[in-house]
């Protein structure tokens, strides 16, 4: 393509993702009171407290950009309030309700944690065996170690103690191939770990997946309907899945968004991983899973996942992190278990306080919405300072050591090589493969995530550094070492992988180009 084709291909795009997005911008959020249930009986102490959050919500979804929010309150009993606030998309014609489905996120681990609680507890799996032993197949590179598969168990996995890195190479937000889970899973082959296995925390949404296949191998059964049989009926969870057909067809699903520049474009449905963040739920089904936790496990009375597993779950490692077996634990002026969520154009927080038996759920359908997860509704908080319920016996949670994690001093690493210079340079992700809308993609084409897209590798001080940003929040980069020609690491153990053919940063496929390259662009549709 010559330079007119592109100087024309890119005002096409831009007048076409102008018209479009000022179009979207002239519809406005509507974030009113759509479905509510409130359990009869309550006292007035507790429904002025609901009154006040509902009276909050609009306001904040507003300030959040979000175009819907369903939201419960739960006891030991069940759902004590439970509402949705606005509609499932900008378009406004479907209100959500207590039954819309939302994506739920990397509360999703907190789930795929549940299903392999109960295969321990059937004699399927064992939490401290090595994972080799159910899936032979299983590698993965190491600085530190010999053969770490050997060591890694499905404790590490469920615990991020494996050292695995955050994404795979098959199947990511950037670069997604959507391949089978035995694919993604299997593609930690051609990664490194972060660090020794066991000696610190790092969030890993590759060790869920691999988790997720153990699953699958085990049970003979497709994930998603292992995690139905098994987690999703016993708990009466309705209106939740991880199966893709059934959430891309579902008449009351959420649409996510991205409050900013970009905040009035849907994102598609699909995901390409199902362990570590697939689940859609609605907030009514989330809030028997809550339920369940509060009950220690139990269902109408009965018991479904013992007592002492429920209690591994909430107990943190002896590491860098309070986070147990699928579930964050936080110490503040409460004793909550919770986990949170956030990504393509969805936000969510679940909690639960076994001491005082009260839990919340919150969903939206828009990434970062500050209410919806940092700033959860004050309902929790309220009934217990305003002791409108009372705190009881509940589940023993052991406290363990704790120990904090220290990287490697940058100070140590390898000075800057004369060599590396053929390095320097911009880098942008490759995006075959993404499954966006094509308004999405024209703006990413279109340099609107600009930060989110480059990779800079540069020399300062006498080292070798990359800077970049992440879709997960994260500030990247800093001070490289040389662990092989080519192959460097940062010092909280993050990949830049330049040896070729296939150029990664994190696991995510990256290609150098000119330092102008923010001006030029691929569409690729």
């Amino acid at each position: 393509m010559n330079i007119d084709d592109n100087r024309k291909t890119q005002l096409i795009a831009t007048l076409a993702f102008v018209t479009v997005f000022l179009g979207l911008g002239c519809n406005s959020i509507s974030p009113k009171l759509q479905d509510e249930y409130v359990r009869s009986g309550l006292n007035q102490g507790m429904a002025d407290v609901i009154d006040k959050v509902r009276q909050s919500i609009p306001e904040a979804m507003l300030e959040d950009e979000a175009p819907g929010m369903s939201i419960a309150l739960i006891d030991r009993d069940g759902i004590l309030w439970a509402a949705g606030f606005g509609y499932t998309d900008y378009r406004r014609k479907t209100p959500v309700t207590t039954d819309t489905l939302f994506a739920i996120c990397s509360i999703s681990k907190t789930i795929t944690a549940t299903a392999v609680m109960v295969a321990v507890q059937d004699g399927l799996l064992e939490l401290d065996v090595p994972v080799v032993e159910y899936v032979p197949q299983f590698s993965v590179n190491s600085r530190f170690e010999e053969a770490p598969h050997k060591k890694i168990t499905l404790r590490h996995l469920l615990n991020h103690t494996s050292g695995m890195a955050l994404m795979p190479p098959v199947g990511n937000l950037r670069d997604p191939s959507y391949g089978s889970l035995e694919e993604t899973a299997l593609s930690v082959s051609d990664t490194w770990l972060r660090h020794r296995v066991g000696e610190r925390h790092s969030y890993s949404n590759l060790g869920y997946e691999l988790i997720a296949y153990i699953i699958q191998v085990r049970s003979g059964k497709p994930f998603a309907k292992y995690v139905e049989d098994k987690v999703f009926t016993p708990l009466h969870m309705s209106n939740c899945t991880v199966e893709p057909e059934v959430i891309r067809n579902h008449p009351n699903r959420a649409i996510g968004h991205i409050p900013g520049v970009v905040k009035r474009i849907p994102i598609a449905p699909d995901v390409p991983w199902v362990g570590s963040g697939g689940v859609y739920a609605s907030v009514k089904g989330m809030a028997k899973y809550v339920q369940f936790f509060l009950n220690q496990g139990k269902v109408d009375g009965q018991s479904v996942l013992d007592g002492r597993l429920i209690a591994s779950m909430a107990t943190p490692s002896i590491r860098d992190k309070e986070y147990g077996l699928g579930v964050e634990i936080h110490h503040s002026k409460y004793y909550k278990l919770h986990h949170g969520g956030g990504g393509a154009g969805f936000q969510s927080r679940m909690i639960w306080i076994p001491e005082y038996g009260i839990g919340s759920v919150s969903l939206v359908n828009a990434e970062g919405a500050e209410y919806g997860y940092d700033k959860s509704p004050p309902l929790l908080s309220d009934l217990i300072d305003n002791h409108l319920v009372q705190k009881t016996k509940s589940l023993e949670i052991p406290s363990v050591e704790y120990r904090a994690y220290l990287p490697p001093e940058p100070d140590t690493f390898t000075r800057f090589n004369p060599a590396w210079e053929k390095y320097i340079g911009t880098y942008r992700y490759t995006l075959s493969g993404w499954k966006l809308s094509v308004i999405a993609r024209i703006g990413l084409g279109l340099g609107v995530t600009t930060d989110f897209t480059h990779v800079k590798v540069f020399e300062e001080d006498g080292y070798l550094y990359v800077d970049t940003h992440s879709f997960d929040g994260d500030e990247d980069g800093g001070r490289l070492n040389e662990h092989l020609p080519g192959l460097f690491f940062t010092a909280t153990g993050k990949c830049l992988d330049l040896r070729g053919p296939e150029l990664t940063w994190r696991n995510w496929k990256i290609e150098k180009v000119d330092d102008d390259a923010d001006r030029n662009f691929d569409l690729n549709l």
